[in-house]
């Protein structure tokens, strides 16, 4: 396909601002719905959607995989990473919990170096340090000031970026179509039966607010709410397209750090939804994972290495 970095870049900007859009009426719904119904919701109508768009594209629905264990595990390391995502998102500000997620190119360069024995220098290990220090400007490792919640988007983004060294190696056999389906279908089944468990052994009632908050009823009876997942579900199919494209178009290095108008997007949404406010110090943590983020895309550019550019951040 013709290279149209322009064009890569409108799409990379498109399909951030649908997913700040899907996280935030997720954030909407969290209030009185169960994440678990929410992410089972949304994967049956992205689901429907993404298999129309291929029927309408004339790609062949795929869902034989060369990797079956690779896989299960795969989709079930995806699902509970977002679970731990989606509860940071409830208790943090929308900027911390989006700030802490983008640590995932971090790790990505981490587990490449271990995983893939990819050739990792000096630099970009000082690059990965200096973006840590930043996660400590913004989650306060005080006694009295930590925020528990504050680990949950980093155990999201270590669980994501596991999530992404798999599919590195899978691709060369799994279409990224293939691999999608695989994730929302898995959600579809493995929600219900996390949920009923939880419900089974009484978790809802627990002294646990994460418990209390994964663990509630599901219910489909408020037409307000269904509206708002099928949002969701159409949010992160836009997403996907948005993306799948933007590096389809253009160049990795050139269009990954357009990835982070979804901070930008974080700290405008959680001001004028719910008037949060992002302190001197979170604005550094910020700045400091930003430019990290940035200088290991320009480092692997100088190395011809595609570690974390060639598989989109969300």
């Amino acid at each position: 396909m013709k290279e149209n970095n322009l064009l890569a870049i409108t799409y990379i900007m498109l399909g951030m601002t649908a997913f700040a859009l899907q996280d935030t009426v997720i954030r909407l719904l969290a209030v009185d719905i169960s994440i678990l119904q929410v992410m089972f919701a949304r994967s049956v109508v992205a689901l429907i959607l993404l298999t129309l768009f291929l029927k309408i594209s004339k790609k062949d629905i795929i869902l034989k995989t060369e990797f079956p264990k690779l896989s299960i595990f795969r989709t079930v390391m995806f699902i509970l990473a977002f679970v731990f995502y989606y509860i940071g998102l409830h208790y943090l500000t929308f900027a911390e919990a989006t700030a802490l997620f983008f640590t995932a190119p971090f790790f990505i360069t981490i587990f490449s170096g271990i995983f893939l024995r990819e050739k990792i220098g000096l630099i970009r290990w000082a690059i990965i340090v200096y973006g840590f220090i930043g996660v400590l400007f913004i989650v306060s490792p005080d006694i009295n000031s930590f925020n528990i919640y504050m680990i949950y988007p980093i155990l999201c983004a270590a669980g994501y970026s596991a999530n992404m060294i798999i599919i590195k190696y899978t691709s060369e056999k799994d279409n990224v179509y293939t691999q999608t389906l695989h994730v929302y279908i898995a959600t579809i089944i493995i929600c219900p039966i996390i949920t009923f468990s939880g419900i089974f052994l009484d978790f809802g009632n627990s002294n646990s607010e994460v418990l209390n908050f994964l663990f509630r009823d599901w219910f489909f009876n408020d037409p307000k709410s269904l509206f708002m997942i099928f949002v969701v579900g159409v949010s992160v199919i836009f997403g996907f397209i948005f993306l799948f494209n933007a590096y389809r178009h253009g160049r990795p290095y050139i269009i990954a750090p357009f990835e982070y108008i979804f901070l930008i997007w974080a700290v405008i949404l959680g001001w004028f939804i719910w008037s949060e406010t992002v302190d001197l110090k979170t604005w550094a943590g910020i700045a400091i994972i930003v430019s990290a983020g940035i200088f290991i895309l320009y480092r692997e550019k100088v190395k011809d290495q595609n570690i974390t550019t060639d598989q989109p951040i969300r």
